[in-house]
Formats: structure tokens, C-alpha cells, sequence
């Protein structure tokens, strides 16, 4: 799989912007943090989004976002969006990212 995520990400013409998907009840997994490397190394843009929000209390959702951040080892400027499909959190930055980098 690392050989064919490579040459994907390497290709010129295959990903013009990524939607990465973690939860946010939890430290990024193994294999999101690979997806994250992929992603910073390749120089192509994408946003993370941190969803099952609901699933969080409110005094959870900042030091969990920002072990998030921390553990993919994001910059500063990169896209992080609180996301919860339930109760519509994050949709409007989500979309409105989408629609910045694609031009739709």
C-alpha cells in the first residue's frame, strides 16, 4: 500500500485538495498520522476534519483538537474543522473550503 499511496500522491494530475477524516474523541491513529505525512509532504492542500463532535463534551473539544493537531504534526495554517454530521457542525467551514480550493 505505501508504494501505491506514493506514486498516487507524487502523481501531478491525481489529487488537487484531500478531506482528511479523524475522530475527534480520540488521538489520531497510526495510520492517520502516515496519511497526514503523505498529505504535508506532497505540498497539495488539504483540511482535516474532526468529526463525532457531538460525541465530545464541551470542555473536551479544544485540548482534543489540539492533540490533534499536535500528534499529525500540522502547521498552524492548516485547516482544522470540528465537525459533527448530526448536528450540522463544521458543514458551512467545510464546504466553504472545498468550494475555495476547487472553485465550485
Amino acid at each position: 500500500w505505501g508504494r501505491l499511496m506514493e506514486a498516487y500522491f507524487a502523481a501531478p494530475d491525481t489529487l488537487n485538495f484531500g478531506v482528511m477524516l479523524v475522530d475527534a474523541r480520540h488521538a489520531p491513529t497510526a495510520n492517520d498520522v502516515v496519511m497526514a505525512k503523505y498529505f504535508l509532504q506532497s505540498g497539495k492542500p488539504f483540511v482535516v476534519v474532526a468529526n463525532k463532535l457531538d460525541k465530545l463534551k464541551k470542555s473536551e473539544i479544544e485540548p482534543n483538537l489540539a492533540l490533534i493537531r499536535q500528534t499529525l504534526t500540522l502547521p498552524e495554517d492548516a485547516l482544522l474543522i470540528p465537525f459533527s454530521a448530526e448536528k450540522g457542525t463544521g458543514k458551512t467551514e467545510l464546504l466553504a473550503a472545498i468550494s475555495q480550493q476547487t472553485g465550485c
